[in-house]
């Protein structure tokens, strides 16, 4: 046998529905060998229905050890919105050899063409029921939030779900899990504790003031060990929840999400809302409500290439330069790593804006362009090294190597130096624990210039600057040629 009750009446109780069967199957020396249950589960579709799923398993293994299937009606196969789906089921029951009988139905367990014909009306019938039921619920569901009851679901975090009796005096505040006491009693939304209020406008404020983005308060808060609604970590989804739901301003929305007769969830869009304003006094003034919504559709919003490029105009118009921090307080851009995913850098969203290169971009370009020199510098080191017969071993640092298991070398690329007052200089710098710096200095024009050998013990009273006027005075260890540097050392 196979028993279904939903919620509808006890006249589909699974009691009565077992009576009703196994007044049937004695009636025609029918002996039940299992009993397959649904209870509290929607007819609607068969994903969530574990006793018709296993049935249906069973029908299907390469044995069943039975003949019949008897249902008390076609409600209680289901009541499908397609009734091909609820055919369709029944079909590979008779394809195994096994009948499914409604012993409730005036056609029971005929097979011919009035008792297919009235099946399918009585389908028709099942899911038109659920159909009704579903708009009748509705119905019923949007005039209570009308009315400022809540309508199912967690209260939210900085909320309590308070039940009031039908005469509207407050019952109790209800824990989480705990429903209604009595079918005529409502609920309503209070404000939870004061440090959950807080929080929601610390968020908010974080949020709009600040620019945090909301996986940024999620670690925030995580990492304070502040609990959630639940003592669950804060997440993404969280916050978002807070920063968009109409409650914290006050208002009760029914109808933004709907999975009407089990089909897909889905978004509604704000005008298929059910919004009553007013409902649940505010955390939130609704100014600020308004103000994050538009922040968030900014944050959000999806910008073409030539887009970008005519904001990052727009901005250098207004401004006179463009930088990371003046993109990041400007409200009018778009947060400064969108156009580093878009372009792969500022610097490159810079140039194919065609902006002036300030002191900051060439800044950055050089610091490019000496960090390829230094490491093709240091290969070059490795290979001529290795070419005089040393042994050479990298180590921890960047640029540092060993030569021969005892001399410490760093490798270098020194650009020109610019101070408001005085020469233009190269500044060559100790550092612990090196006996040599093999250094190149740079010239941007003109890329490496020449290279120098400088022991530790030069630098012992501190950094060394080269000049134009003072390059004499270093010429003992100034190489115009690197080859010639590692010719000295491999005769040493």
């Amino acid at each position: 046998m196979y028993v279904r009750m939903s919620t509808e009446s006890q006249d589909y109780s699974t009691d009565h529905q077992r009576a009703m069967i196994h007044q049937y199957a004695a009636a025609n020396c029918m002996p039940i060998v299992r009993e397959y249950v649904d209870d509290g589960k929607s007819g609607l579709d068969i994903k969530r229905r574990s006793g018709l799923l296993s049935l249906m398993q069973a029908v299907q293994s390469p044995q069943p050890d039975f003949t019949h299937i008897i249902v008390f009606d076609v409600s209680r196969w289901g009541r499908f919105q397609d009734i091909d789906e609820a055919a369709y089921y029944e079909h590979k029951c008779r394809r195994a050899g096994i009948k499914v009988v409604y012993c409730g139905e005036k056609f029971s367990d005929d097979t011919g063409p009035y008792a297919a014909l009235l099946k399918s009306i009585k389908r028709i019938m099942a899911a038109e029921y659920s159909r009704e039921l579903s708009e009748k619920v509705f119905i019923a569901q949007s005039r209570f939030i009308e009315m400022g009851f809540k309508q199912g679901g967690l209260a939210g975090y900085g909320f309590r779900r308070l039940a009031v009796k039908a005469c509207g005096a407050p019952r109790a505040i209800l824990e989480h899990g705990e429903g209604k006491i009595t079918l005529t009693d409502r609920v309503v939304l209070i404000w939870g504790p004061d440090n959950e209020v807080g929080t929601i406008r610390r968020i908010y404020r974080l949020y709009l003031e600040d620019g945090m983005s909301e996986a940024g308060l999620a670690r925030l808060l995580n990492n304070e060990h502040l609990p959630s609604e639940l003592g669950r970590p804060w997440t993404q989804v969280m916050i978002n929840s807070i920063l968009t739901n109409v409650k914290y301003c006050g208002s009760l929305a029914y109808n933004r999400r709907s999975c009407r007769l089990s089909t897909p969830r889905t978004r509604n869009s704000q005008d298929k809302w059910i919004v009553n304003a007013g409902a649940v006094a505010p955390i939130i003034d609704a100014e600020m409500f308004l103000e994050v919504q538009e922040e968030r559709a900014r944050r959000q919003r999806r910008y073409g290439h030539e887009e970008l490029l005519n904001l990052l105009r727009d901005c250098q118009a207004r401004h006179g330069k463009v930088t990371a921090s003046i993109i990041a307080a400007d409200p009018a851009m778009p947060d400064p790593q969108l156009l580093v995913r878009s372009f792969g850098s500022l610097i490159k969203a810079y140039e194919a804006a065609g902006l002036p290169r300030t002191r900051s971009y060439a800044f950055v370009e050089t610091k490019r362009v000496l960090a390829r020199m230094r490491e093709e510098l240091l290969v070059k080191v490795i290979e001529l090294a290795d070419a005089a017969g040393a042994a050479v071993e990298h180590t921890y640092e960047p640029f540092v190597i060993t030569l021969n298991g005892s001399l410490v070398v760093k490798v270098d690329v020194v650009p020109p130096r610019t101070p408001r007052r005085g020469l233009r200089n190269w500044r060559i710098a100790p550092d612990k624990g090196v006996d040599f710096c093999i250094v190149g200095r740079f010239v941007p024009s003109e890329a490496i210039c020449d290279y120098y050998l400088v022991p530790a013990t030069v630098l012992t009273s501190g950094p060394i600057y080269l000049k134009e006027s003072n390059l004499h005075q270093y010429s003992a260890h100034r190489y115009f040629a690197l080859v010639d540097m590692f010719g000295l050392v491999s005769q040493a």
